[in-house]
């Protein structure tokens, strides 16, 4: 059995896990290969027993090939993950103590993406680059919040500033395309406006505490309404309007992420077809369908659909043991 400390991949995921650390990872271990400081390969079992300082080389069945530096049975130096069937790193971890101190990412060129450090212990700085080495983005942070930022177009220009927690942030992808801008206050993401790769509005949305907060918006790339939002607490609450071609197909009422109240499906964005009562996630109450005769109502009790008689049954038997509370 392979139970030493080794560096392991989140396999099915675009980056790889963020640390080395002690795992039994037997499915995804192809070999490890344990070689001293002085450069000489020595056994699992001498190493455990010695607790030898050197590198753990660990070669995983997607083909990428993880070294990690130990030193006293520690994580202290560097560990290099690379990509699938290749010698290029694609992260880089430099480990003091156990504790990760700098995490660099490559793309498959070898060019840096991006870079981590950290400057003390709740403080951190993030530095982003374009595909061609030009600086994206410079940040600090003092933990999840965002102190200090400077962004810069694909040209070198600067285009956006944090100071002192506040300010605007604009994120774009390797290759320059905008991807959101950030209004930050306190060190924290307030509002965020999304736009698709031909630059019109995706998504503009509320954040308060870290969490979507109030009206969230989202578009078609034609900019027709997809969507129109209460939140609270990163939660759906309030009424949430959901569109197709333009016009208004479902009207959802929540209560702190679950359905309450009222469902309404629409005809063109303007009659009602159908309403459904929904009492804390559970379809409660009568189901109607308007038809060209008229309209026809279900029953449904507790998730479960009952006659009109079984339903106001139940329902006075629930009246009478809430007053009996």
């Amino acid at each position: 059995m392979m139970s030493y400390k080794i560096c392991s991949l989140l396999a099915a995921t675009a980056l790889m896990t963020s640390a080395c650390q002690k795992n039994k990872t037997d499915d995804q271990v192809v070999s490890q290969v344990y070689v001293h400081k002085y450069g000489y390969a020595v056994s699992q079992e001498e190493w455990e027993e010695k607790n030898y300082p050197g590198q753990v080389i660990t070669t995983l069945k997607d083909g990428s090939t993880v070294t990690a530096t130990y030193e006293n049975g520690e994580l202290n130096g560097p560990c290099t993950f690379t990509y699938p069937h290749s010698q290029t790193v694609e992260k880089y971890i430099l480990y003091k103590q156990n504790s990760p101190v700098k995490e660099i990412l490559y793309d498959i060129t070898g060019m840096p993406t991006q870079e981590t450090v950290q400057l003390t212990k709740n403080r951190s700085s993030l530095t982003t680059w374009y595909f061609d080495g030009v600086p994206r983005s410079v940040e600090e942070y003092s933990n999840d919040e965002l102190l200090e930022g400077q962004y810069f177009t694909p040209g070198n220009e600067p285009e956006a500033r944090v100071e002192k927690g506040k300010g605007l942030r604009i994120i774009r992808d390797a290759s320059g395309i905008l991807v959101c801008k950030d209004i930050i206050e306190k060190g924290l993401l307030t509002k965020r406006e999304s736009f698709y790769p031909n630059g019109s509005p995706e998504c503009i949305a509320n954040y308060e505490g870290g969490h979507l907060h109030g009206e969230r918006k989202t578009f078609t790339m034609n900019g027709e309404p997809l969507a129109l939002e209460e939140w609270a607490n990163g939660h759906l609450h309030g009424v949430s309007s959901y569109y197709k071609n333009g016009t208004k197909e479902l009207e959802i009422s929540y209560l702190f992420g679950k359905k309450n109240g009222w469902e309404n499906h629409f005809i063109d964005g303007l009659a009602v077809s159908r309403q459904i009562a929904w009492d804390n996630d559970v379809k409660h109450g009568p189901e109607i369908f308007y038809v060209p005769d008229g309209k026809k109502t279900l029953w449904n009790y507790n998730g479960k659909e009952v006659s009109q008689t079984r339903y106001e049954e139940l329902t006075r038997l629930d009246e009478l043991i809430s007053q009996a509370d």
